[in-house]
């Protein structure tokens, strides 16, 4: 039960990052106009692609079915930056969705301006959360949606660092299957072991480990190293400490230009790499399961990423907003619908469809997650 995540410090990340995201299903845009029949319809707007777009789109299809009185059009806008964009035109326009995903960053701007309809008003409505339901979501959701007094937005789809790697290359390395790395010296040195020139010509062909340019690696090493990202005012950023630095520099000698045991790649290559078997230690996020499953015909191991001065994991992902320009018909259909999505129920069938983590604590305890946990034992390590 939570064996995974109870190791993990889980902090907000307050800037965007990207993720395990592909292109999305769904171009369409359907006008945001309520008829004058009994139905409400709510735009969503989103950058869930590939698998968690079906998922998604799985989902927002059952809720279609069972409240005939609302219909939520799922408008999948590419990936995060795009999304961004759009977004931002639709609000100079007068035009916003019902509903949209949105990172905290974007959250911050949309609520100076005054387009977004609070959560609190619904979670203390008479449709709402009583305090028993409340707490029963993760804290750190609570806590990274609200603003003064307020939630101004309501956690959607949020995932942590995990550790991939390949049971069978560990085994030819000499290394214990069953014991993934722990540490930041671990995590060098079994990538070391794995590194090797198969055919001689003094160039690496499997990598030990392997990475995109990554900014969440980074601030998770800072924060195991006891460093920050601000300093507790927020008023400047503080991760240039000598803290900072050293994690830089264990960052570099993993997977600079001149390390011996990994490399850097374009994109999401160093999945493919992982998967060929030519890399034997990743680090994805949890989402990563949705993209690499069934496609590898290795032992596969997954573990929490390597701690150092302490065990600390950034916590990412996006929320769902609601724009205050929508009628309010549409406002209560689109919390009627984030309700339903993060029931404990609904959101452990997205948790175990998908990777991301569940919004409830109870959810950890339903057979659709305890199944899950069987299936990929890793995640319960």
């Amino acid at each position: 039960m939570r064996r995974f995540f109870s190791i993990l410090i889980l902090i907000f990340l307050l800037t965007s990052c990207s993720g395990d995201d592909g292109k999305s299903n769904d171009s369409k845009r359907d006008e945001p106009q309520e008829n004058e029949s009994s139905l409400t319809r709510v735009n969503f707007w989103h950058a869930m692609g590939g698998p968690l777009g079906k998922v998604l789109d799985k989902l927002v299809e059952e809720f279609n079915r069972d409240n005939p009185d609302i219909h939520i059009t799922a408008v999948g806008m590419g990936r995060y930056q795009a999304l961004n964009q759009k977004l931002m035109a639709a609000l100079a326009a007068g035009q916003p969705p019902t509903l949209a995903q949105a990172y905290e960053a974007w959250t911050v701007e949309f609520h100076k301006s005054g387009a977004l309809t609070s959560m609190t008003d619904f979670i203390e409505g008479p449709n709402g959360y009583d305090e028993e339901s409340l707490k029963d979501i993760l804290p750190v959701f609570i806590e990274g949606n609200t603003w003064g007094d307020r939630m101004w937005s309501f956690p959607f789809n949020k995932s942590v660092r995990a550790l991939y790697y390949n049971k069978d290359l560990f085994l030819q390395s000499g290394l214990d299957p069953e014991k993934p790395p722990g540490t930041w010296d671990e995590y060098y040195d079994f990538s070391e072991k794995i590194a090797k020139d198969t055919d001689g010509d003094g160039r690496i062909d499997i990598h030990g480990t392997a990475s995109q340019i990554s900014a969440w690696m980074f601030e998770n090493l800072l924060l195991q190293n006891l460093g920050s990202l601000m300093n507790e005012a927020r008023t400047e950023v503080t991760y240039q400490s000598p803290e900072g630095v050293e994690a830089l520099e264990f960052q570099t000698k993993l997977l600079g230009k001149e390390s011996k045991v990994g490399h850097i790649t374009s994109g999401f290559e160093y999945q493919n790499e992982f998967l060929a078997g030519k890399v034997g230690i990743i680090e994805g996020s949890t989402v990563t399961t949705a993209f690499i499953e069934g496609r590898y015909d290795f032992g596969l191991g997954i573990a929490p990423i390597p701690s150092h001065k302490q065990k600390a994991c950034i916590v990412s992902g996006t929320n769902i907003v609601i724009f205050s320009k929508s009628s309010q018909k549409q406002q209560e259909a689109a919390w009627r619908f984030i309700k339903w999505f993060t029931s404990t129920e609904t959101t452990a069938r997205w948790a175990a469809e998908t990777g991301y983590v569940p919004v409830r604590q109870s959810a950890f305890e339903t057979e659709t997650m305890k199944k899950r946990f069987e299936k990929i034992p890793g995640m319960t390590s």
